[in-house]
């Protein structure tokens, strides 16, 4: 669907001077479209401004206008009112009097379209009325009634009071007119009123001329009163339907003189529209002004100035920039499209260049000369390709080098991309994953006594492989296939950056090892039970004889000398049985068959029960034993010979390896669920190099001189380990040289009335 939209993308985009030269002139057409916005649209916000001005000032001199007609209507009230006569003949009703004085008046004052006198009934008893041709009719004892204008009632309760003027509709006419009304008074009081006005359309085409402008005038509802446009009433309700009594109001509350709105509300239910209106294919823009008489509103005037000229002038100025921009636009097109071909000329050259590179014709030269930025790029180019030339004959020389170690290596090594799959394998390898996998076999993957994973039947080499690195936690170090045996290891293969590329696994066959780990590990088992037998019978005939020389204490030196030596073999005797029953226990832990008989067991009791035996070696060392041991006793599902034995072999240590006026710390904490025992020392501490190793059997740490004449067989903590790790458990340690060590290890906690304490149930576990 969209393969011709690609086709063209990819045209655009197929060439280097394609793709300088079309960005290049889309921003040129961009900036100048931009350009002849931003300048029209400078254009018509300046007339536009300029047009907001005129309202303003043709509303200011409307409003102005509005006030001088009404103080002109007043001069003429007051010149009729103060006529000498005219008081007397209004009392008298005296018609033909009251036309000789007042008609000179009216008819010198073209301004004035209408003088009526009221008797003090608000009855009619003269009317001037000037006509269409501009003559003045007199029309006496008209006997119209004005008794509903309260403008009048109020003149005529209140002659001292300002005087009054009305818009309203002329009884006598029917023509819309505005009226100043003034008291008539005599020597009596109030005798009538007189009323000087101007027809509504007359005030407002005089007051057009004045402002220059159209004006249209607006009752609180909405209505148009008086118009200079000329239309009919549906023409005004259509054009000037935005003018809406909210819109009355808010031109009234305003301070503002003259007031300027574009946007307004059509209704509490409809959005806003524009303020302009169109009359006759023009648009006007409407200024507001109160129509105020007398300190009183009648009405909303509106200023309307056509804005047409606004959108021609901006056409015109668009028309010019737009035939500007495209000669200019034309211009730099060109010239960029000239500039555009002689950088990619060059550019061009290096692409094929490095086409040829690329398919391995590394003879190639890019032939670009000169001293410019890319003249430079295409002379390192060149030097690059040499350099690539000489890089590329000594890997293939490292790469001879490196086949040739890997094939005479005996052992088989393996590098594996980071999904496991193989990526190179040396013939060793190829070898012994052959014999490996070629016939049915059981196999299975082993990190020290412990199966991790294995295999039976018919083995793919690839998913073995995939074995050695998929496992995170515990890696294997042998494969047992039947009676072979594989020692493997695994490394990763890390970038100077650190960013991981594979593994490296290297086999090798140790089954002669192997063989030989357990021939040893058999004459261990063998030479320990032989020698069990012999050294229980010699320990319990010691024990007895120290027994009745106890209960008989020999007399003199001789005798104290006879109980020393006995002691003495009771001490070594004992330590002897520790190093058999290790010995006994390293061939159970190598078999993977260690026992423990679990019952439930108090850990303060029996840590209680060892410090009472060092408690007099450690005093006699000089050695101050502090314990933090919890109120409550601690229970676990324990063997408690063998957690014994773990015991003995930590305070055995820390009484060795410090020096005398050190310290001995036995601590126990709950946490986890778990009863943790820390047992620190002050002594020699131990290496960071001979930490990782502690846990090793036949492995003692070298210490400082001071503590050489310490003597062990090195299974102490390899034994100890084994004991915890069986009542699912764990050890760990934490020391510095000199500043003593902690070895501390953790049991599962139960609770003694829980079901935990169940013997047979803890037996069957």
């Amino acid at each position: 669907m969209f393969g011709w939209l690609r086709a063209v993308v990819h045209y655009f985009t197929s060439s280097i001077s394609k793709k300088i030269i079309i960005p290049y002139a889309v921003l040129t057409v961009i900036l100048a479209a931009m350009g002849i916005f931003i300048v029209t649209r400078l254009v018509a916000n300046s007339f536009e401004d300029r047009l907001k001005n005129q309202l303003l000032e043709a509303g200011r001199v409307v409003s102005d206008e509005v006030v001088n007609r009404e103080r002109f209507r007043l001069e003429i009230e007051r010149a009729v009112v103060n006529t000498v006569g005219v008081p007397e003949a209004v009392v008298e009703r005296d018609v033909k009097t009251l036309e000789s004085l007042i008609f000179p008046i009216i008819a010198n004052s073209k301004g004035i379209d209408s003088i009526v006198i009221v008797d003090t009934q608000s009855r009619e008893l003269i009317r001037f009325q000037r006509d269409q041709d501009g003559y003045v009719v007199t029309t006496p004892d008209y006997g119209l009634d004005y008794t509903q204008w309260l403008t009048i009632q109020q003149v005529m309760t209140n002659p001292d009071g300002p005087k009054e003027a009305q818009l309203a509709t002329d009884p006598a006419t029917g023509k819309a007119i505005v009226y100043t009304i003034g008291p008539i008074v005599n020597a009596d009081g109030v005798i009538g009123a007189a009323l000087v006005g101007t027809h509504l359309d007359k005030e407002v085409q005089i007051l057009q001329n004045l402002a220059l402008a159209q004006l249209v005038l607006f009752d609180d509802t909405g209505q148009v009163i008086a118009s200079t446009f000329g239309l009919t009433e549906a023409e005004n309700r259509e054009v000037f339907s935005v003018f809406t009594p909210e819109r009355y109001q808010k031109v009234v509350s305003t301070s503002e003189d003259v007031t300027l709105l574009d946007e307004v509300e059509v209704s509490d239910s409809q959005t806003s529209s524009n303020a302009n209106v169109t009359i006759r294919g023009r648009n006007y823009r409407l200024a507001y002004a109160p129509f105020i008489l007398r300190g009183r509103v009648y009405g909303v005037f509106a200023v309307a100035l056509a804005t047409n000229f606004i959108t021609e002038t901006a056409g015109q100025s668009r028309l010019a920039l737009i035939a500007i921009f495209t000669v200019a636009g034309l211009l730099v097109f060109g010239v960029g499209y000239t500039i555009s071909r002689l950088i990619s000329q060059p550019i061009l050259q290096l692409a094929r260049t490095a086409r040829s590179i690329a398919a391995g014709d590394l003879e190639q030269q890019t032939g670009v000369k000169g001293d410019d930025e890319v003249g430079v790029l295409a002379g390192t180019f060149d030097a690059m390709t040499a350099e690539l030339r000489h890089l590329l004959k000594l890997r293939e020389e490292e790469a001879s080098k490196l086949n040739a170690i890997l094939n005479s290596i005996a052992d088989g090594v393996i590098v594996q991309d980071l999904n496991g799959e193989s990526i190179i394998e040396n013939p060793a390898a190829k070898k012994i994953l052959d014999r490996v996998t070629a016939k049915y076999a059981r196999i299975a993957l082993k990190a020290g006594n412990k199966t991790i994973k294995q295999f039976e039947g018919d083995v793919d080499a690839s998913l073995l492989l995939k074995s050695f690195t998929g496992l995170r936690s515990e890696e294997p170090d042998r494969v047992e296939v039947d009676q072979q045996v594989l020692s493997t290891s695994s490394a990763q293969v890390v970038t100077p950056e650190g960013k991981q590329l594979g593994h490296v696994v290297v086999l090798r066959d140790i089954t002669r090892e192997v063989e030989s780990e357990r021939l040893k590990d058999g004459f261990i088992t063998s030479i320990s039970h032989e020698l069990k037998t012999p050294l229980t019978a010699i320990k319990g005939y010691n024990s007895l004889l120290k027994m009745m020389m106890e209960m008989k204490p020999p007399e003199g030196q001789i005798g104290e000398r006879q109980l020393s030596i006995v002691n003495t073999m009771d001490k070594e005797l004992t330590d002897l049985d520790n190093l058999i029953q290790a010995m006994l226990d390293l061939s159970q832990i190598d078999a993977g068959e260690l026992g423990v008989d679990r019952e439930p067991l108090d850990l303060l009791a029996l840590i209680d029960e060892e410090i009472q035996k060092w408690s007099i070696k450690l005093e006699e060392r000089d050695l101050k034993l502090i314990t933090h041991l919890p109120n409550e006793p601690v229970w676990v599902a324990g063997d408690h010979n063998r957690l014994a034995r773990v015991l003995h072999n930590l305070i055995k240590n820390a009484h060795d390896y410090t020096l005398p006026g050190g310290d001995v710390e036995v601590m126990v904490t709950r946490k986890n669920g778990k009863a943790q025992v820390h047992i620190r020392d002050t002594g020699v501490g131990i290496t960071s190099e001979d930490q990782r190793f502690l846990y090793t059997r036949f492995f003692r740490a070298i210490h400082d001189e001071s503590t050489y004449e310490v003597s062990g067989a090195g299974l102490g903590l390899y034994t100890s380990k084994a004991i915890v790790e069986a009542h699912d458990g764990e050890m760990w340690m934490k020391s510095e040289v000199n500043q003593g060590s902690t070895f501390s290890f953790a049991l599962p906690v139960i609770e003694p009335d829980s079901e935990e304490m169940d013997k047979s149930e803890i037996a069957s576990n």
